[in-house]
């Protein structure tokens, strides 16, 4: 019996060293990820900053022209650095179970063109146009910024793995809410994979080819589960991918015919 109980402590153990070293490993990764992420806008800005002294010293460089599309550089970097922020502020949140939820009454369908738009803008690498279909009087109560955030970590993971594809973002009124689904055409999920993407800094494929510090369909399944709703994945390999979202809203959609609203939102160049 105590050689039992000895082995039973020894794999107890094992185990443990095994978390562990696995938690070492992932926060290492995603410190060197995250440098990697933070530098790389911040290296822009260090750059454009020295082009803008040396164009306000030679004045027959410093066109107005010139220096504004300096400047559109740096918003451009500023807005990626704010995006990054945002995401460690939000991942440490969920990790100390602090997300918060302020609901208010929405329009859910407006709601996610604008997430849509906004996610169109901030992508201007999308090669073709982000379609939104949404159900008109779709109203909620549900916190406003948190389900703007879902639905731009979805476009945006969307746009990441779509190989330039259009992408579908919809809304549509369900029997017991609202259902947001985004859809890609893009490199798809192998099915065993399919879980543990929505866990803190995991990815589906290798971190070197492409961007982003692992943490938007973990903050997407946090705002959902907030909310009192769920997130799942249909996925084939090369067939693309559906990121489909339940949300439970707190009142009933107003008493208004329910007509299917289409736009298509044109990619910046």
């Amino acid at each position: 019996m105590a050689a039992i109980h000895t082995n039973r402590l020894m794999n107890h153990e094992e185990r443990r060293a095994s978390v562990h070293a696995e938690e070492a490993r992932l926060r290492d990764e995603f410190l060197s990820l995250a440098s990697h992420e933070l530098l790389t806008p911040l290296t822009s800005l260090t750059l454009q900053a020295q082009l803008i002294r040396r164009a306000i010293a030679d004045q027959q460089v410093a066109t107005p022209e010139r220096v504004a599309a300096m400047l559109e550089v740096f918003d451009r970097q500023l807005g990626r650095l704010g995006v990054l922020c945002d995401e460690l502020v939000q991942a440490s949140c969920i990790q100390a179970g602090q997300l918060s939820v302020t609901r208010e009454r929405v329009d859910l369908g407006a709601l996610v063109r604008g997430a849509a738009a906004r996610a169109a803008a901030q992508q201007p690498s999308l090669a073709g146009a982000i379609v939104v279909e949404t159900d008109e009087g779709l109203w909620g109560c549900v916190d406003r910024a948190q389900v703007e955030r879902l639905v731009l970590h979805l476009v945006k993971n969307a746009a990441t793995f779509g190989k330039g594809q259009p992408i579908v973002v919809s809304a549509r009124a369900t029997a017991s809410g609202a259902r947001i689904a985004v859809r890609d055409r893009g490199i798809g999920i192998a099915k065993e994979d399919q879980a543990r993407i929505f866990e803190r800094f995991e990815r589906a494929v290798p971190v070197r080819h492409f961007g982003g510090l692992g943490l938007g369909l973990y903050i997407a399944r946090a705002v959902a589960q907030a909310h009192g709703g769920s997130i799942r994945v249909e996925s084939e390999p090369g067939e693309g991918s559906v990121f489909t979202v339940e949300l439970p809203l707190r009142e009933e959609s107003e008493e208004l015919p329910l007509s299917a609203r289409v736009e298509v939102l044109p990619v910046a160049a």
